[in-house]
């Protein structure tokens, strides 16, 4: 009897190790993938979080440069500030432009070159007032396009664009006075 007791010694030992082999591996395999999945979370989040801050920024400088290229086309000749501060907004907006191109989903940065490219026709100057007018609407509406298109990429819903016929005075005094101006 004595030799069988040794063999279920050996036989229990070796069962235990196994078990423990497999354990640590089952283990190791979970905390591998755990680490995995909180690591692209994080790289998720950060991603999620550098688009937000290149979206405000680009937006906020096509803003500037639409401005500029109002107050440069209201008068007509600009002077020298004025012409400067153009040529500025230019630049940041621009700058910018490249980064959304590189971090920005291929629907944003469709959406984006349509509101650069008119932007771009708007700085160089020259047009008549009724074309200039024509060409700044077209930017206002590739704004609220590009907008929707970082709102779906940032994963938000909906769509911030104003409604068909909106008019922002409407249940006013006002609300006959403005309905057919330019959104």
């Amino acid at each position: 009897m004595a030799p069988l007791l040794a063999d279920s010694a050996y036989v229990a030992a070796a069962f235990g190790l196994a078990g423990t082999l497999i354990g640590g591996l089952d283990a190791g395999t979970v905390s591998l993938r755990v680490a995995r999945q909180a690591r692209e979370a994080a790289e998720r989040s950060w991603m999620r979080d550098s688009r937000r801050e290149i979206y405000d920024r680009f937006l906020s400088h096509a803003q500037k440069l639409l401005i500029a290229c109002e107050g440069s086309a209201s008068l007509r000749e600009s002077a020298g500030a004025e012409q400067a501060e153009l040529r500025q907004a230019y630049l940041n907006f621009f700058e910018v432009y490249g980064v959304v191109q590189t971090v920005a989903e291929l629907s944003v940065v469709a959406a984006a070159r349509v509101y650069a490219y008119r932007l771009l026709e708007l700085s160089r100057g020259g047009l008549e007032p009724a074309r200039f007018a024509q060409v700044a609407q077209l930017v206002r509406l590739a704004r609220h396009d590009t907008i929707d298109a970082m709102r779906a990429d940032l994963g938000l819903t909906g769509s911030a664009s104003p409604p068909q016929g909106f008019n922002a005075f409407a249940g006013t005094d006002l609300e006959h006075a403005f309905t057919h101006r330019p959104g």
